[in-house]
């Protein structure tokens, strides 16, 4: 009994030194955001569990800092909540954040010390970067909350701008020696020199493909190409010369006038010193590199560095060539700064750094970097579907280059750059861009994710760029993009060259959204030196007044408030040269006497002349003249007569050329159409709503009865008319006397009649 109660005795005291040797109130445990997220908005909330505690109320404290060691936290009043909306805070900081929890007078420890960094800048989204687009495109970006407002800005200038170039040649080499000296070499021998007005082409006496270009100074230049092509340059003239080699020569690199190498393909090195070639290999301590080079760079003399396929990397020390692996991928391009500095660009986006001790890969989302270049510890690479990368220190962000074609070469220098590439593609560095005349910047509702543009000016590229403004910052710009305006409407009909069109034409365009008119040229001449101008805010005009057989030519451009378009490309067509014949067909036989004569109507034309006669040469013709596409006979033709005819149409002082001559025979006397029949009677329209015509084709003057009557055969309708010869048309008005249904409409001729079905809708 007494061991038992010592024992009671003993636990009872450890559960005293427990309960009492320990806090009341546990920290609490942070939740959201997770600690180390980026990219958060400034008015990011903050996330903690609840604790519990020995009172009803347990209040928190939370600090908030951007020094690790929260000297600067600023500590927010004690809450029952357990989360905090941040306000104003400001872009691209770290913060650290923690929590402390009381309970009456028990406080707790504070919390783990978690880390946020918020957003540096607002993403763009659409549209993508080298879009085309209208006068009023719409932009959109990620919504990032807590702000004030966001501020877009849009502008014709930019770092990096198109150059027009006078070739579609591709570009893979380039070089600036200042900016009023800049060289372009490519395809099938090109080489462009800019002398800081314009870019001309020079002779350097081959069409083999140009690859790399290299300057010592102003007058001593070097050049390689295919299948050993060597070129150098005085101040004035391009030079071939023999590099011991027929191996294509990939890249050239020049420490000075007289000393430097060309690298290329199979492992081939060649040397140049004083005006003689020799070659030499690489080797990676064990066997000779025959992998193809495509870069080449220097530092001095006794300082070259080259790279190529197989991830290989080679250096000359001023005796030998040694090689290496550096990457993942296959090289493209190389260049050092320093013997502590160098970069490589490399196929699947990769790109390579040296730092005078190892190679470290970066990756980017591009498929393959072709050039790199760097500028005052700036770094440039470019690559397929136009993209760039620039380095701002720690990783590679990618910026608009304004094209979606592939960039082949960069190159920069002392604040000027170039890049060139697909199709004769020049982009130039101009200054930090958004600086022209023309730059805008349009502020916006902070609930808004999207913006739409008018007006912009026509065939331009255009660069914009946004930020975010809260009541304590603002961000930094955003990462620019590029669209370009399309220059005009695109022509639609006529199509170019059409023929056979009508005198009256319906001109149609694309719609070019964003315009308030268009303007459309019409003349007889290619370069518009005589011409009928019209204006509409429609995609579409009709215009009369064309002649017969005569070419064409016409454009369009289209205005708004603030620019107007160039010109499209004219397009021509050629009207319509003669009349085409319906009926009576060609040889026809069998033709009634009374003949009504049919062609295709020619919109436009003014009238039209028919002849018909029996002699194919026309010598004794019945001449008539009408408005519409046919003609009937004033008297019956003669029996068993065979006719020729032809029709030419009028427009003005101006004629067709005549149609294609057609004959027919006439049938015999015993044929009672040649009186009165069916076929000269026609009813329109039909359905109708109690008011139609009726045409009655009469061979000679005569008179007619017009009997309607309904399906019991009550009259609602009889009346007599005179008729001439041709066509007669009768105004037939039964209003509401008469119900919905089916009437019978005789018109009789003396003896003949005739029958036709009338509906009353």
């Amino acid at each position: 009994m007494r061991n038992l109660y010592s024992i009671f005795s003993l636990i009872m005291v450890l559960i005293t030194v427990s309960v009492f040797g320990q806090d009341r109130v546990y920290a609490p445990s942070l939740n959201l955001p997770e600690s180390g997220e980026v990219e958060l908005a400034p008015n990011v909330t903050l996330d903690w569990n609840a604790v519990t505690g020995g009172t009803l109320e347990v209040l928190y404290e939370l600090q908030v800092a951007t020094e690790v060691d929260f000297s600067d936290a600023t500590t927010f009043p004690k809450s029952d909540l357990t989360s905090k909306e941040m306000e104003d805070l400001y872009f691209g900081t770290t913060y650290f954040w923690r929590v402390r929890a009381y309970d009456g007078e028990d406080v707790s420890e504070w919390s783990e010390e978690w880390s946020f960094t918020i957003a540096s800048t607002i993403e763009l989204e659409t549209p993508n970067n080298g879009t085309m687009v209208y006068a009023n495109p719409k932009v959109t970006w990620v919504e990032l909350t807590g702000l004030l407002k966001y501020q877009l800005q849009i502008d014709t200038s930019y770092i990096w701008n198109n150059v027009e170039l006078a070739t579609t040649e591709d570009i893979f080499g380039s070089y600036v020696v200042d900016e009023n000296d800049m060289w372009l070499v490519g395809d099938d021998g090109l080489i462009l020199h800019y002398d800081g007005s314009i870019w001309n082409s020079m002779d350097g006496g081959t069409t083999e493909a140009l690859n790399s270009v290299n300057f010592v100074d102003a007058t001593h230049g070097f050049i390689v190409g295919d299948n050993g092509t060597f070129l150098s340059y005085d101040g004035t003239t391009w030079t071939a010369m023999d590099a011991g080699t027929t191996e294509n020569l990939r890249a050239v690199a020049f420490a000075d006038a007289d000393n430097g190498y060309a690298v290329g393909d199979g492992g081939v090195i060649v040397k140049y010193a004083s005006g003689t070639f020799s070659l030499e290999v690489a080797s990676d301590g064990s066997n000779e590199i025959t992998e193809d080079y495509t870069g080449i760079d220097v530092l001095d003399a006794n300082n070259y560095w080259a790279c190529g396929s197989g991830k290989i990397v080679i250096n000359y020390n001023g005796t030998d060539w040694t090689g290496t692996e550096a990457g993942t991928k296959d090289h493209n391009a190389i260049w050092f700064t320093s013997e502590t500095d160098g970069w490589v660009a490399s196929q699947s986006g990769k790109i390579n750094h040296y730092d005078g001790t190892e190679w470290v890969e970066y990756s980017t989302s591009s498929k393959h970097l072709y050039g790199i270049a760097v500028d005052g510890g700036t770094a440039y690479a470019v690559g397929r579907d136009g993209v760039m990368w620039t380095f701002n220190g720690s990783e590679w962000e990618q910026i608009t280059s304004g094209t979606t074609l592939d960039l082949l070469t960069i190159y920069m220098a002392d604040g000027y750059g170039i890049s060139a590439g697909e199709s004769g593609v020049l982009i130039n560095k101009a200054g930090e861009g958004f600086n022209s005349e023309w730059s805008k910047v349009i502020s916006i509702n902070a609930d808004s994710t999207n913006y739409q543009f008018g007006n912009l000016l026509f065939g331009k590229p255009f660069y914009y760029r946004i930020r975010g403004i809260n009541n304590n910052d603002t961000s930094a710009w955003s990462g620019a993009k590029s669209m370009i305006s399309y220059d005009y409407p695109e022509l639609d009909n006529p199509s170019d060259g059409a023929s056979g069109e009508q005198l009256q034409v319906e001109f149609e365009w694309s719609e070019y959204d964003g315009v308030t008119r268009y303007y459309i040229e019409v003349s007889k001449f290619e370069d518009f030196s005589s011409s009928l101008n019209y204006i509409t805010d429609t995609v579409g005009i009709i215009i009369s007044g064309f002649n017969f057989s005569e070419e064409y030519f016409w454009r369009v451009r289209a205005e708004h408030p603030e620019d107007i378009s160039n010109w499209t490309e004219a397009f021509s067509f050629t009207t319509i040269d003669k009349i085409e014949l319906i009926s009576p067909e060609n040889d026809e036989t069998g033709v009634t006497r009374s003949v009504r004569f049919e062609w295709e109507e020619v919109l436009g034309a003014a009238s039209y002349e028919i002849v018909i006669d029996q002699n194919e040469n026309f010598t004794n013709s019945e001449k008539g003249f009408v408005n519409d596409a046919y003609y009937q006979t004033i008297s019956p033709l003669d029996e068993n007569g065979v006719y020729y005819w032809k029709v030419r149409g009028v427009a003005g002082l101006d004629t067709s050329s005549w149609s294609n001559v057609w004959s027919f025979k006439v049938e015999g006397p015993d044929a009672i159409e040649d009186l009165f029949s069916e076929k000269s009677v026609r009813l329109y329209p039909n359905p109708s709503n109690g008011i139609f015509n009726i045409e009655i084709n009469s061979i000679d003057a005569a008179e007619y009865q017009i009997i309607i009557s309904d399906m019991s055969g009550k009259e609602v309708y009889n009346s007599y008319y005179s008729a001439k010869p041709g066509s007669n048309v009768i105004g037939i008005n039964l209003g509401d006397d008469v119900s919905k249904g089916i009437y019978m409409i005789n018109i009789k001729r003396d003896k003949i009649s005739v029958n036709k079905k009338m509906f009353r809708k």
